[in-house]
Order: C-alpha cells, then structure tokens, then sequence
C-alpha cells in the first residue's frame, strides 16, 4: 500500500515549474488542472496535441495570468 502512495505521488505534482526536481520530465502532461478555493475546478487540455509543448504552455501561462489579474 505504500509503494502504491508513492508511486501516486509521483504521477501528481504540485507547484511551479521552479520547484521541480531533478529528473522531473516536462514532457508528457496531458492537462493542467486549477482548483479554486470555492472547490470548482478547470482543466485545460491541449486543442492541437495529445499532451502540452511549448506553444501550448505559452497559451496556458498566458490564460493563468488573466485569471491572476481578474482575481487579485
């Protein structure tokens, strides 16, 4: 059962991309999910590709920022 944990955890990572460990492949994520304190929750998915690159993150980054400035 611990090894099924951990092995959990190392699929799912939270924080940003500077606090990424080493080994930590960018590569091969499929969604980014942002939750909000309300409990709703968005998921956004590459429209193009079946996982993000960097086009993709640039749009990401972009939306998250918008969020920010919405929110703050």
């Amino acid at each position: 059962m611990a090894e099924e944990a951990k092995e959990n955890q190392d699929k799912h990572w939270q924080g940003s991309p500077l606090q990424m460990w080493k080994g930590m492949d960018p590569y091969g994520i499929t969604e980014i999910v942002i939750e909000f304190d309300t409990g709703d929750e968005e998921i956004l998915k590459p429209r193009v590709r079946d996982e993000f690159h960097s086009y993709e993150f640039w749009q990401a980054a972009t939306y998250i920022e918008s969020l920010s400035h919405r929110l703050g």
